[in-house]
């Protein structure tokens, strides 16, 4: 979704945060503390009985849900379950993984454990509510959410969920009212009641209306949202404006964003509006609330409590899948969640859920390329993208993907052949984009073509006058090849002025200064270099090199043992095995600079 103006986020953080950090914080407690057990009633004379903590199931089950795999925990706390179905302790606990994981069984589980007032939590209203909307029971999902406990979480999603539920009662009226009444029209959050008031009266048959609650919306929003456009564009369509409604949504898909990819697939859907169901609109409610967790974790800055606040944005979009499986706006969101939490492979199972027919699909499989490679299966990813650019020949993202993954892959002309067709696409739309000059100079590097890859760097330095990168770049390939010394080593400094704690931009400094004879002054900078990157094989051959000149001949060799160990390319293999040969005779040519002068200098 396409971010919020950030005056709404400034409304909105005092609002979530003031109240919110702390139960977001005991419900990540929650989540991840094993249950406390009393001691079980003594069994009937002569009995023998196995407790639940007992079983290996529960003993899995606590390591899954410590490592956030919900539904390995939610299977695992079933089982143990099994054992003693009384055990209150464990049913809440199986609760808890069984609505993250969003199981068949968590609206039994949270029956089960609602009875106690200390229960009524957040989670079991969302739950129960959720399986009121299913079952169409209109009266039980109000009573729910209104019962539900109070914080800022809960203040702001109400509104919504009720909303919904009086729909789906057919009292679209008071649906309306609730969620456009003076006591909201004051709040950050207009803009997003507007929408839901727009959909409800979409999904009763009342275009007029929900034209008019559309175009309210987007008066008191500075920004595009896809939900918004999507339902515009439809009721365009069905008013005999299409061509009105298709241009909506070529705005919203203009810029090279991963939405851009659902451009075609999105004009198709026109048709059709993006939401016809009850169930289909309150799970967007809980997108909503999703939406705004995670843009406050941006604006939280504490490593802690985005952490927690990812954990509620993605207990938010379990209760939309559950309300909703195929919701693909849901689903690319949990990907991230779940992504950003370093559960790559969860994250891919997420995205499968994504209907092939969905206008979104473009966008799950572009994320799924990326996923695959960073899960070490590059095969798979090529193929995606690869046939996903046959679809959209020259998708600027697309192109720059498979572009890095070939890169990777060591194919450096056809690393260099993608970034050709991304850089002729951002061309042909006007676009400047110095990162593909940057990227395809780095694959004519590679590929042993120095002057395709300067002219690159020096186009790229006309738009990025003082990136870093670039300078780095063109300044270290000047002194590799002993081209411009002076004005190498002048941009090098410019590179380590401008972002001085780059290890990558220090090495190379000091590689040039070691060059040009300042012996001391380039050992000091690789020193540091070398503290800053211990694992990089050709930092470390630098640093040899220094100290070797320095009469430090021991030292010299130390390093170049700890390079040798490090697994370097093999053209910097070949450096540092001549290194120690030479060493070994006493007496080492003047070693050269390695080629890798987009990685270590």
């Amino acid at each position: 979704m396409p971010s919020r103006p950030a005056p709404l986020l400034a409304l909105l953080t005092p609002i979530l945060w003031g109240g919110l950090g702390a139960n977001i914080s005991a419900y990540a407690a929650d989540v991840h503390r094993p249950p406390a057990h009393t001691a079980p009633a003594a069994p009937p004379s002569g009995a023998t009985t196995l407790s639940p903590v007992d079983s290996s199931d529960y003993l899995v089950a606590l390591q899954a849900a410590r490592q956030d795999d919900h539904a390995e925990a939610a299977r695992r706390f079933a089982a143990a379950l099994a054992v003693d179905p009384r055990d209150a302790a464990l049913t809440r606990q199986a609760f808890i993984q069984s609505a993250l994981a969003g199981t068949a069984d968590a609206p039994a589980l949270a029956r089960a454990i609602s009875g106690h007032p200390e229960e009524r939590t957040i989670v079991t209203a969302f739950v129960l509510g959720n399986s009121a909307i299913l079952k169409q029971d209109w009266r039980a999902a109000v009573e729910t959410f209104a019962a539900m406990p109070k914080d800022a979480l809960t203040r702001l999603l109400e509104p919504f969920l009720n909303a919904w539920s009086l729909a789906g009662a057919g009292k679209t009226d008071a649906a309306i009212q609730l969620l456009t009444g003076p006591e909201r029209a004051a709040s950050p959050m207009t803009p997003f009641y507007v929408i839901h008031a727009g959909l409800i009266a979409s999904v009763a048959g009342d275009k007029a209306r929900a034209t008019q609650l559309f175009r309210q919306a987007t008066t008191q929003t500075t920004g595009d949202d896809l939900l918004l456009a999507r339902a515009r564009a439809n009721l365009l369509w069905q008013d005999g404006h299409g061509l009105e409604g298709r241009a909506l949504l070529r705005r919203l898909t203009d810029s090279p964003t991963p939405l851009a990819l659902a451009s075609a697939d999105l004009q198709e859907a026109i048709t059709a509006p993006p939401v016809t169901t009850i169930p289909e609109g309150a799970a967007y409610a809980y997108v909503m609330g999703a939406y705004v967790l995670r843009q406050q974790a941006a604006h939280v800055g504490q490593a802690d409590a985005e952490k927690q606040i990812d954990a509620a944005a993605g207990m938010m979009l379990g209760m939309a899948l559950s309300l909703d499986p195929h919701l693909s706006v849901a689903r690319l969101m949990l990907s991230e969640v779940e992504e950003n939490s370093d559960h790559k492979d969860i994250a891919l199972q997420v995205l499968r859920g994504v209907e092939p027919t969905d206008p979104l699909i473009r966008v799950a499989r572009y994320r799924t390329a990326l996923l695959q490679d960073a899960l070490g299966d590059p095969v798979d990813a090529r193929r995606e993208l690869e046939d996903l650019e046959k679809g959209q020949p020259g998708q600027i993202l697309i192109c720059r993907a498979l572009a890095m993954l070939l890169f990777e892959q060591k194919d450096w002309a056809g690393s260099a052949a993608a970034y050709d067709r991304a850089i002729a696409s951002a061309k042909a739309a006007h676009l400047t984009d110095w990162t593909l000059l940057f990227g395809r100079a780095a694959a004519y590097e590679r590929a042993g073509n120095w002057a395709r890859a300067e002219a690159d760097l020096q186009e790229a330095r006309k738009l990025m006058p003082d990136e870093p990168l670039i300078l780095n770049f063109l300044g270290y390939g000047w002194v590799q090849r002993g081209l411009h010394k002076d004005e190498a080593i002048s941009m090098l400094q410019r590179a380590a002025s401008l972002d001085p704690d780059d290890a990558a931009i220090r090495d190379s400094l000091g590689w040039a200064l070691l060059e040009n004879h300042q012996t001391q002054e380039g050992e000091a900078l690789l020193e540091h270099a070398a503290e800053q990157t211990p694992l990089d094989p050709e930092v470390n051959y630098h640093l040899g090199v220094a100290y070797w000149r320095l009469g430090r001949k021991t030292e010299a060799i130390d390093q170049w043992n700890v390079a040798l160990g490090l697994k370097p390319e093999p053209d910097d293999l070949q450096r540092i095995r001549k290194a120690l040969n030479d060493a070994g005779a006493g007496a080492p040519a003047s070693p050269a600079a390695s080629s890798t002068a987009t990685n270590g200098g």
